[in-house]
């Protein structure tokens, strides 16, 4: 192929612990992936023979291991370590990011920007012997884009030549035509609609992934839902699936750099409460944890075998708005509820210095062209602020648009959010704000995340609280959520001025015309309530000084890969 050749430096340096990439629906807690007690309440170890083990957690239940089919973070965090994507996205020392070679060896990108072109490494293998090959990719990747897969992260591939086509065709169009061709078993050719800059980043995600047909056509609608359905072509496999209690991954010896992966065993309790993640960091049984508390901050902090580094995250907390409910279709109602939240009450009251209010959809941490891209684009709640001072009056004009009379305490309004006992407290402090401004009546509802991100997903639903991180480092990551063809979050919303809008950005090669498009994107999300933006957040990673090899931010996807806990004292 004459164009551009990018061989990519096999680099090993970099490693991160939580991978909170395609984070969908994420329940906000402060110890994201990290942390682990076994079910007994024992420090959960693998000391045999002096094998290294890590000790990590993950917040809730994986709605799935179907790579191609989920999107919550919980499942990623298994996936990213048991799958190996083309290129991974690893930290250098000074806290940037750089792809390097996972299951690609080198790729090429053709003069007009629209083919890239991947060359597998040679001798990968499945955990059951058998070859990792370019079909596997295409598979995974067409397997994605088919509309009868109900892929909820879908929407990423739209860069891909006949995506869009695909996925909205209802199956009437032949997968054949997507942009994505294994030429021979280590050659993986994908194809876009239009030069897209930020491509190369899509390529470490789960979207990407390859997967294997006989498998998936052997396991059906099971594939993904217990251990002994999922198989591993990454550095660890995935040996124990007890549902509601724990994960646990040992290191894959039939993987391709087995030699270089430390830990032979990584165990996954899942741990809803915050307390109980941090009481056991404070005494050894978890190997590293995040908060933004501040009576563990600086308990934390006064630990002097304990390492900590502030990580800003590109999350955002948010209610999601059913469009289709009887209610929140209308407008009015929608922006009345939207500006009823006292986010920087909120912010305050949940951590000082730690937590700051929404100023739009797309939260800190995201970057253009090297800018910081909440910074240049402001306050997107400023106009909408200003041109609806009254909210109660607003409220009852939606009330008598919908033929409900004049009387804001005669509706009920459900959130649903799951049982965390700090996401209880944030949703009973939004609880409190709409009512004293609006004289409504909100209730709350709690359940467990597989069950609520089920009725988010078949619009069975008012107002859902959720939290998404960005999945690379684009405005894009956040703003194309809301496309026609994502169905990342089920808000009902759809619009073909917002498509055009994200779909002309993401193929601007001008940045700062791409900026402002996406600034547009980003003000339409906060006019028309498409969502009810609340919190983002920075936080503190803690880990004890014998875990090597952390890094911290959450663009990476290099997973335990490179953890080192050699020193943990026997």
């Amino acid at each position: 192929m004459n164009g551009k050749k990018k061989i990519l430096a096999l680099s090993m340096a970099a490693m991160m612990l939580f991978v909170t990439a395609c984070g969908n629906g994420g329940k906000n807690t402060d110890a994201s992936n990290s942390g682990n007690v076994n079910s007994s309440g024992e420090s959960a170890q693998t000391q045999d023979g002096g094998k290294q083990y890590l000790n990590s957690l993950l917040n809730a239940e994986p709605a799935t291991l179907d790579a191609q089919k989920g999107s919550d973070l919980y499942g990623n965090t298994v996936i990213n370590n048991i799958t190996e994507p083309l290129l991974r996205m690893a930290e250098k020392d000074d806290g940037s990011n750089e792809l390097i070679p996972a299951a690609a060896e080198s790729y090429e990108v053709s003069e007009d920007g629209l083919t890239y072109t991947f060359k597998l490494r040679e001798g990968m293998k499945w955990e059951d012997g058998q070859p990792l090959t370019a079909k596997d990719f295409e598979y995974g990747i067409r397997r994605v884009a088919d509309p009868a897969t109900g892929s909820e992260s879908a929407f990423l591939l739209a860069p891909i030549k006949n995506f869009n086509k695909i996925n909205s065709s209802k199956g009437e169009v032949n997968l054949d035509e997507l942009g994505v061709k294994a030429v021979d078993d280590s050659t993986l050719e994908v194809t876009l609609e239009a030069p897209t800059v930020y491509f190369p980043t899509l390529v470490p995600f789960r979207v990407m992934l390859p997967a294997r047909a006989d498998i998936i056509e052997k396991y059906g609608e099971k594939y993904g839902s217990e251990a002994d359905t999922v198989l591993s072509c990454g550095p660890f496999k995935l040996v124990e699936w007890t549902h509601n209690s724990r994960l646990t991954l040992e290191k894959n010896n039939e993987y391709w750099d087995a030699e270089n992966v430390k830990l032979e065993t990584v165990n996954l309790p899942i741990m809803t409460d915050t307390n109980t993640v941090m009481n056991s960091f404070s005494v050894g049984e978890v190997d590293v944890v995040r908060t933004n508390i501040p009576e563990w901050v600086t308990k934390f902090e006064g630990m002097d075998e304990v390492k900590f580094k502030k990580v800003d995250l590109p999350s955002i907390d948010y209610l999601s708005v059913n469009h289709k409910d009887d209610l929140m279709k209308n407008e009015k109602i929608r922006t009345a509820i939207n500006l009823a939240v006292d986010r920087e009450g909120l912010a305050k009251t949940l951590s000082e210095g730690f937590v700051v209010p929404s100023q739009g959809w797309t939260p800190n941490g995201i970057q253009l062209d090297g800018k910081e891209y909440r910074k240049e684009i402001g306050d997107s709640f400023k106009d909408l602020k200003e041109a609806n001072k009254d909210l109660k009056a607003l409220f009852i004009e939606g009330m008598k648009e919908l033929g409900l009379g004049e009387d804001p305490a005669s509706l009920d309004i459900t959130i649903i959010y799951t049982n965390s006992p700090r996401v209880k407290m944030i949703n009973e402090f939004v609880q409190q704000s709409i009512n004293t401004k609006l004289g409504t009546n909100v209730k709350l509802e709690t359940m467990e995340w597989p069950i609520l991100s089920g009725r988010v997903q078949k619009g069975d639903y008012q107002l859902a609280y959720l939290a998404w991180t960005a999945d690379y480092n684009d405005p894009s990551a956040m703003l194309s959520l809301f496309t026609s063809a994502a169905a990342a979050v089920n808000t009902g919303w759809e619009s073909a001025d917002y498509d055009k809008i994200i779909t002309e950005a993401s193929q601007e090669k001008d940045s700062q015309k791409a900026m402002e498009l996406y600034k547009e994107a980003d003000k339409m999300i906060v006019d028309e309530s498409v969502v009810i933006p609340l919190i983002g957040a920075s936080t503190n990673q803690y880990h004890y000084d014998f875990v090597k090899g952390i890094k911290y931010s959450e663009f990476t996807t290099t997973g335990y890969k490179t953890i080192d806990t050699s020193e943990r004292q026997k």
